[in-house]
């Protein structure tokens, strides 16, 4: 065979992304490190059913569809669905007799995530290709003995993966504190035939990183314009109370800061009742462990994004502040010297009354407006599966 067609398959948003940046890439790296005697030739679907799929297998019988309409070798499929098998997250699933692979984003984490996908797919590619009996190396190539007793035993068949064991993605220090570990399933109605999994508890906290990324929290500062104009409404006439000036004068840094968590959590409260944000597994007929990994990602995102909205409004005050009060009338109704630490004090408190009050204020935000803003596509699709490609957010 003189060339190889991979078809990649990513779900909208960011898998589409990540998959146009690498579209270049691979060719040169799959000769590099899986065959270098054929061409590669690397082609990109966005596919939506790849995002709304909750399992490994559902996601490789779609995708092994969409090689099949498209003429292609190999598929990978590229999802920011969080997969799980045996209550551990799955990095990736690959499947040597549909000639697809799988590989799920939020387990790689938020760092270097555009070189960890790229490590991936490398491999799965390589996975496939050794597993198939039409792609696979020349006869006359050497192999591990048990790769030769596959190839006799199965001619004819796709063979399964060596078992060399082989790394996902390269080591770095991610990596040890929480390993990808290679796993091949024994039993043989698994259409499965090479599982990645990372460790429950560890896994699932890089696993929640990558939900909260895939969900895109800068997009709800953006959005929820009448939260944030009833916050600095509300921040701008309290800064011209004098008894506001003795109350956070007469706070401390414990005080102030227990304040703003409290502010914090309010506003997040706040939205996730007054915009039917939180899962119940019951409606959705989905394991309770699976709704409350929803639920906690949905926290995440937003305590990041109405966080962010804390420190650009805290900024904000503070420049408000210093502009429309005058340090020596502040002096005269604090009975002692004035400096930043004081106007600092102020904005703190400030801020923090401001986010109440624009927790309020949000309520006033359409739900569909808030959905999109807090929820990525995966989510989107699973509250409502007639989202399509066209109607997604595919910047």
């Amino acid at each position: 065979m003189d060339f190889v067609v991979l078809g990649l398959l990513p779900a909208p948003e960011i898998p589409e992304q990540i998959a146009a940046e690498l579209s270049d890439e691979l060719p040169e790296l799959l000769s590099e490190h899986v065959d270098d005697r054929i061409s590669w030739d690397v082609m990109v679907v966005c596919d939506p059913l790849t995002g709304s799929e909750p399992d490994a297998v559902q996601v490789i019988d779609a995708g092994c569809e969409r090689m099949l309409e498209e003429g292609w070798d190999l598929a990978i499929c590229l999802t920011d669905l969080p997969l799980r098998k045996d209550g551990r997250p799955v990095v990736a699933a690959v499947s040597t007799a549909r000639k697809v692979a799988v590989i799920s984003l939020p387990p790689l984490g938020v760092t270097l995530l555009h070189r960890r996908t790229r490590e991936g797919i490398v491999q799965l590619v390589n996975e496939l290709y050794e597993g198939s009996h039409e792609l696979g190396r020349a006869d006359g190539e050497e192999r591990d003995d048990d790769e030769e007793v596959g190839a006799g035993a199965n001619a004819g068949e796709a063979r399964r993966p060596s078992q060399r064991p082989g790394q996902l993605v390269s080591r770095r220090l991610t990596e040890l504190v929480s390993p990808i570990r290679r796993i091949t399933p024994t039993n043989d109605d698994d259409v499965v035939d090479v599982r990645f999994v990372s460790p429950t508890v560890r896994g699932h906290l890089r696993l929640l990183a990558g939900m909260v990324l895939a969900n895109r929290p800068w997009r709800l500062f953006t959005t929820m314009k009448s939260t944030l104009a009833a916050a600095f409404a509300t921040a701008a006439y309290a800064l011209v109370m004098p008894t506001l000036w003795q109350m956070a004068d007469s706070l401390g840094w414990v005080r102030l800061l227990g304040l703003m968590i409290f502010s914090i959590v309010a506003m997040v409260a706040w939205i996730i009742v007054a915009h039917n944000l939180w899962e119940r597994s019951a409606a959705q007929q989905e394991p309770r462990d699976q709704a409350a990994l929803y639920n906690a990602a949905t926290v995440l995102t937003l305590s990041v994004a109405v966080l962010f909205s804390y420190g650009v409004l805290f900024v904000l005050v503070v420049v408000a502040a210093g502009a429309l009060l005058d340090s020596g009338f502040l002096q005269s109704n604090l009975g002692h010297p004035v400096g930043i630490s004081d106007y600092m004090r102020l904005a703190w408190m400030t801020t923090s009354l401001a986010t109440v009050a624009g927790a309020l204020g949000s309520g006033l935000e359409d739900e569909e407006t808030v959905r999109d803003a807090t929820y990525g596509y995966r989510q989107r699709r699973r509250a409502d599966p007639d989202i399509s490609e066209g109607n997604s957010d595919t910047s």
